[in-house]
């Protein structure tokens, strides 16, 4: 979990970089398909409670929580369904994810 972990603090930061630069969300491409990724990753570790302790677990949900919160905030100064439109992607994003993996 602390490797998917890395991942989605590196990937945030360059999602929050781009974003506090004035670009837009699809700007940071890769960064936020690794962040998906990752914080999808971390969702699997945690719902199957296999790997690393309940505390780590913990841990990540409230980091995942605290970005998702950063992020909300900076895309809805970003533009007015800013956090929206971004909820919609993600679950677009999702939808993708499941149907390659068929």
């Amino acid at each position: 979990m602390l490797a998917e972990l890395a991942i989605a603090n590196a990937a945030f930061g360059v999602i929050k970089q781009a974003l506090t630069n004035g670009k837009e969300l699809f700007d940071a491409g890769d960064a936020v398909n690794d962040y998906f990724k990752a914080e999808n990753d971390i969702a699997k570790e945690v719902e199957s409670k296999g790997k690393g302790s309940a505390l780590e677990a913990y841990q990540a949900q409230q980091l995942l929580r605290k970005q998702e919160d950063e992020l909300k905030f900076m895309l809805n100064k970003q533009g007015l369904l800013g956090y929206s439109n971004f909820l919609q992607f993600k679950a677009e994003w999702a939808r993708d994810q499941k149907e390659q993996a068929k």
